[in-house]
């Protein structure tokens, strides 16, 4: 089980872009939540974070980097739960 981060300039999609990203990497999304705060400059930043089961044999420094690659992503954390 993995904990996942995501922060990114907020856009329409984000969300969605973000699940495929683990569904393609067979992860199984078992919570999730996504908050949107403004930054000082007022600009609207998104925090994802989810739990998610990625069954045996997961590679971590492949969701970061397919993650990283998703428009306005500025950091991605995974950590082990």
């Amino acid at each position: 089980m993995k904990h996942i981060e995501v922060i990114s300039l907020d856009r329409i999609g984000l969300v969605g872009e973000i699940s495929n990203v683990i569904r393609r990497l067979n992860g199984n999304i078992i919570t999730h939540t996504a908050d949107v705060l403004t930054d000082n400059n007022g600009i609207p930043v998104s925090h994802f974070r989810a739990e998610v089961d990625f069954g045996s044999g997961s590679d971590t420094a492949a969701a970061v980097k397919r993650l990283k690659r998703l428009k306005n992503v500025r950091q991605v954390r995974i950590t082990d739960i």
